[in-house]
């Protein structure tokens, strides 16, 4: 079922707003799912047995190269069917294996069902954004998807406050039970209530028809247009920057500043969730109120953001003081939150719209793998190798080495805009 084109009455602008809010619950479920093996790592770990190199495995780069493998075909599919129906399968999916997961007996079942809820997951973002492309027209979209984008924050807060609350309270496998039951609901609702629309019905008239191009022929036409490749290496760059960055800024605050785990926790990850919300909203408010006067409005955001907080974090790698540490998280958080939406703005954008989704995954693609598989593990190596000198300042070392990416990435991202409107038609001819 699909509604039609028309969105000037206030019954669709509202209905609009009413996936945007299903599409958030969703994401926060979504990641909250994602980051609860993480927060739970210790436990896990304790009632497994395992060593830290299993449990890393398992919930780093094995999770995240399921992720990616699956999320082209799955954002393939969605641009020829019914996007609501492949978002809701993949809730129920995730869902399912979230609650298997602590159903598991063995490490290896444990291991199984986290790649199952990576399958799942892998099939909500890129559809979810080509969806909303059909209900808010271009210069409304990066607000919508900055408040989208609210549910990284809200998840992740809920999977380490929440979940390691409810573990506290009973045991870790309940808490997998609990957060499983909501996505089912909602997988549900989203079936029941939420429609399919017209498909490029907010894009110039005439600028949609479907593609039956191979996906090889269409990576190489995209890769072709020099404003979707200057985004997507800028993906892997600042994927690799600003993902290793958040997996390990915890713990670099424990050790250099010598605090506890919940302080550290705290006085980062508190700080990040405050400033992370306010940078994707003023991110998606600033790209829709200059957009209209100026296309390259959101490369030139984006690339301001990712330098600015590039520069902030290397800063805080190497100050000695804790408070002040604490302090330059609020303007690196808020810099450094909102660059994605921008280019994810840009990015539906310059895609005709039977694109959106496999573009995106592509795009995806590169800023996951670059963070989690590749980042994470780079960032651990080099401590690893500079610990016999540097001892826990390594850390410092290893992470503004890491940092460092940001600073082409964003110089890529600002060159992207240069060509944009050129490669924006010629794409709409050539699909």
């Amino acid at each position: 079922m699909s509604i039609p084109a028309n969105n000037t009455t206030n019954e669709t602008r509202s209905y609009a707003w009413f996936v945007l809010v299903m599409m958030l619950l969703l994401y926060f479920i979504n990641y909250a799912d994602r980051t609860l093996a993480n927060a739970l790592l210790e436990k896990i770990k304790e009632t497994y047995e395992v060593s830290d190199t299993y449990m890393g495995f398992v919930i780093g780069p094995a999770f995240a190269f399921i992720y990616c493998l699956a999320a082209i075909p799955i954002a393939r599919l969605a641009d020829r069917q019914n996007r609501v129906r492949i978002i809701a399968a993949g809730a129920l999916i995730w869902s399912l294996f979230t609650m298997m997961s602590g159903l598991a007996r063995t490490p290896e079942m444990f291991a199984v069902s986290r790649f199952g809820v990576g399958i799942g997951e892998a099939a909500f973002l890129a559809p979810a954004y080509s969806l909303l492309s059909d209900y808010f027209p271009p210069r409304k979209r990066a607000f919508a998807f900055a408040v989208m984008n609210l549910g990284v924050y809200f998840g992740g807060a809920f999977g380490n406050i929440g979940g390691t609350a409810i573990a506290a309270q009973y045991d870790w496998q309940t808490t997998f039970l609990w957060l499983g039951g909501p996505g089912i609901a909602l997988a549900v609702l989203t079936l029941l209530f939420v429609k399919e629309p017209e498909r490029g019905r907010l894009d110039p008239e005439g600028a949609f028809h479907k593609s039956q191009m191979p996906f090889s022929k269409t990576f190489k036409a995209l890769w072709a247009r020099l404003a979707f490749k200057k985004l997507t290496i800028a993906a892997f760059l600042g994927g690799f920057s600003t993902i290793a960055f958040g997996s390990w800024a915890v713990a670099m605050f424990e050790r250099i500043f010598d605090i506890s785990n919940q302080s550290a926790g705290a006085r980062y990850g508190g700080a990040a969730l405050i400033a992370g919300m306010i940078g994707v909203l003023l991110m998606g408010y600033l790209c829709d109120r200059y957009s209209p006067n100026d296309s390259r409005a959101p490369y030139k955001l984006s690339a301001f953001g990712l330098l600015g907080f590039t520069i902030i974090g290397i800063v805080m790698c190497f100050v000695k003081d804790v408070g002040i540490a604490t302090l330059l998280v609020y303007p690196a958080s808020i810099l450094g939150a909102g660059w994605v939406v921008a280019v994810q703005a840009a990015l539906q954008d310059l895609l005709p719209a039977e694109l959106r989704a496999t573009a995106t995954s592509i795009w995806a693609f590169a800023l996951t793998f670059a963070g989690l598989v590749l980042g994470v593990l780079v960032v651990g190596g080099i401590n690893d190798f500079l610990n016999a000198k540097y001892g826990a300042d390594a850390i410092r070392y290893s992470m503004a080495m890491t940092l460092l990416a940001g600073i082409p990435a964003a110089l890529y991202i600002y060159r992207a805009g240069a060509t944009a409107d050129e490669d924006r038609v010629f794409l709409a001819q050539a699909f």
